[in-house]
């Protein structure tokens, strides 16, 4: 068929349906409009037949649905409705009517809010206590699970128990504890600060700093920050500008900042541009001191650097201590030689070059064990060249007798590092205990300590042999620690007055010793070099500064000296100083100098009078709480000389409590996280004393909870 035949064709007719097709087909439904008004039964007519949202309406809302439809809408667009904000929030506000409208409710309501504040205040204890005692967070389901079998209250209503729950909890205590010492350290007349740098477990830079400050008459120490060094290089100018981006962000003013001390590192105290005097540029007062508990270690090390024989001793107790610690079969069998022998089961120590005189706690440890030291190499030496070459050298007489020189020296210098590291101590204890420790020294060369007088009643020599015999008791902790503090206060000799009867039936230890003709003259020689070099050490480290020794004038001791040469004597004392300080602070502190003047002779008189016995701490305190009114000027200038730091210690303990919260199993932390943990470990308060209220509504106000939507 051709196109235009096929165009003229009629259309073909349409098939009628059949009847069985009629039948089988399903009625079409109707839209229904009591099917949309009953599914929802906030969606009704009004008087005007307007079809609209009751709830929205009585809110107030203005949307389609408040003003109303027509027609009723479809279900889809009901859907949408009920899940808008305008919706959701109409039905806050009903269920907040409905509750001021019922007493009955609403007494219900606030009841299982009490008791779900009950729950999260737990909830928030449990994670302080795990914070405060360095824990990690998968100790708080068991500890949740302890107090559940304790608590009146069941703690399974609330499920906060995800590890960033947790962290949400901890990070809520540290800003209040934080809080609280920053506005300790504001209301404080000044503050002074600590700074070190170190790297920590995951081998990341850090910077730690920690505050000095006044609060209640007293100086206290908190921990401020620690700071992840991103840059690979920690030059001074990144070290400043850290620093005072630190204090700026922790609302600290930095014209109140007195001090610094640090570690005596070039990068902190270059005197061209340290950080010390980057930081003079905005505080140019700023008195920058150097750790005197380094100077103390520093000055024993290099003391030790110029003896040959000393730094050959050192390393054989280096080689003893790895010799041992790398091997649980030989610790095994020098624990059963020393229990043989009765002498006390120690380990070996470990002499560290930055832990401060960690040789004296190792030569300790070699003097107490000595016997079973040479038996327990000699076992091994046939077998193992290792203990063959330490057994030649702790058989020598030039070891044990360093060993009795150094229990002579080091007891010196460790009480004096000791004292350094004592949270109470100030600038006017630096010199007088050095001064003590330097004087002990130079008569330690004209008479013989303890220790180096006990050797030569040790050494006996039998024929052709040289024994070194002591009795076992000699090893006791107990008369090490007597000796040790007998040599200290005063040499009083080596020997009691008077022995029992059973000395003699005592068991006795004894090693061969060799080479003792040939070293036994050693002693002097290394006794006197030794000496001279640490008290060289000392007098050039802690020569004082110009600034720190004019503060002298505050000292009880100093100023009873004076009274005692004569009124005119103390009368003069302290005003030169007196007014090289007030050159320096006057303008800063905002001191009257004639006032001050007049203030500082009354000052004289009350020590005089009333803390001729104090120290300078105790005698501060009393001013500050008593004769403050009295003594205005004065004690802005007491305030000073009380805030001076001596030590960079409370850095070194910042330190060990985060390696021990960044465990090598914790190396991942975040360093916000670092620093709440280690904010309530250093700065928190006993949990007894925490306001726990304050951390549930500063928890609650952070965001919606959910226990309390429910």
């Amino acid at each position: 068929m051709s196109l235009q035949s096929w165009l003229k064709s009629p259309a073909p007719l349409k098939r009628k349906a059949a009847t069985s097709d009629l039948e089988n087909t399903p009625p079409q439904k109707k839209f229904c409009k009591t099917m949309s008004q009953n599914s929802y039964d906030w969606y009704v007519k009004d008087t005007f037949n307007m079809w609209h949202c009751v709830l929205c309406r009585d809110a107030k809302f203005s949307n389609k649905y408040s003003i109303g439809h027509d027609k009723p809408q479809k279900t889809t667009n009901h859907s949408r409705h009920a899940k808008s904000g305008d919706h959701l929030m109409a039905i806050t506000r009903q269920k907040n009517t409905s509750i001021n409208t019922d007493t009955g409710i609403k007494d219900i309501v606030v009841k299982q809010m009490s008791k779900d504040d009950k729950v999260v205040k737990l909830y928030l204890k449990a994670a302080y206590h795990l914070a405060k005692q360095e824990q990690s967070k998968a100790q708080f389901k068991p500890l949740l699970e302890l107090l559940n079998t304790t608590q009146e209250v069941p703690l399974d209503t609330v499920a906060y128990t995800s590890h960033q729950s947790i962290t949400e909890f901890q990070s809520v205590l540290s800003s209040i504890v934080k809080k609280n010492k920053i506005f300790d350290i504001n209301n404080s007349a000044g503050f002074s600060i600590s700074i070190d740098e170190s790297t920590d477990l995951a081998n990341k830079k850090r910077l730690i700093t920690f505050v000095e400050y006044i609060h209640n008459h007293v100086k206290e120490t908190c921990f401020l920050s620690n700071i992840q060094i991103s840059s690979g290089t920690a030059n001074a100018e990144m070290i400043t500008n850290l620093v005072l981006t630190d204090l700026k962000s922790n609302g600290l003013d930095i014209n109140k900042l007195y001090g610094i001390s640090t570690d005596g590192a070039s990068v902190m105290t270059g005197k061209k541009t340290g950080v010390v005097v980057r930081l003079r540029e905005h505080v140019p007062t700023l008195i920058g001191v150097h750790c005197a508990a380094h100077k103390c270690s520093l000055a024993t090390s290099q003391a030790a650097r110029s003896i040959t024989e000393l730094q050959s001793y050192s390393r054989t107790v280096s080689n003893i201590f790895h010799y041992f610690s790398n091997s649980a079969l030989r610790s095994n069998k020098l624990r059963q030689i020393q229990s043989l022998l009765n002498l006390p089961e120690l380990k070996y120590a470990e002499v560290h070059s930055v832990r401060w005189l960690s040789l004296d706690r190792a030569v300790q440890v070699i003097f107490r064990t000595f016997p079973a030291l040479v038996v327990a190499l000699s076992h091994e030496a046939a077998s193992n060249p290792t203990a063959k070459g330490l057994h030649n050298e702790v058989t020598q007489y030039r070891f044990i007798m360093f060993t009795h020189l150094l229990l002579d020296i080091l007891p010196f210098l460790t009480r004096m590092s000791k004292v350094f590291q004592t949270e109470s101590a100030d600038f006017s204890k630096v010199q007088p205990i050095v001064q003590c420790t330097i004087d002990a020294l130079k008569d330690m060369k004209e008479s013989a300590g303890m220790y180096v007088e006990a050797l030569d009643e040790f050494v006996e020599c039998v024929d052709d042999r040289v024994l070194y015999k002591r009795k076992v008791s000699e090893s006791s902790k107990k008369v090490v620690d007597q000796n040790v503090k007998l040599n200290v206060e005063g040499f009083e000799g080596f020997e009691s007055d008077s022995e029992s009867e059973t000395d003699s039936e005592e068991q006795v230890s004894e090693v061969e010793l060799r080479y003792y003709t040939q070293q036994k003259g050693m002693v002097k020689r290394v006794l006197s070099e030794y000496v001279d070099g640490i008290v060289g050490n000392l007098e050039d480290r802690f020569s004082e500064s110009d600034m720190l020794s004019k503060f002298s004038l505050f000292v009880p001791a100093c100023i009873v000296k004076a009274e005692r040469e004569g009124s005119q004597t103390l009368f003069k004392f302290g005003m030169d100083e007196l007014t090289f300080i007030l050159d320096k602070f006057e303008e800063r502190l905002g001191i009257e100098r004639v006032e001050c003047v007049s203030e500082y002779r009354q000052y004289k008189r009350l020590v005089i009078g009333n803390f001729s016995n104090s120290n300078l701490s105790s005698c501060v305190e009393s001013v500050f709480r008593n004769y403050h009114e009295i003594l205005p000027n004065l004690v802005k200038l007491l305030e000073l000389a009380i805030l001076i730091p001596i030590s960079s210690v409370p850095c070194e303990r910042g330190f060990s409590t985060q390696n021990r919260i960044l465990s090598r199993l914790r190396t991942s932390m975040s360093n916000m996280v670092l620093n709440d943990l280690m904010m309530i470990s250093e700065n928190g308060p006993h949990i007894y004393n925490f306001d726990f209220d304050e951390a549930l509504n500063e928890w609650k106000g952070m965001k919606a909870r959910k226990v309390y939507r429910q």
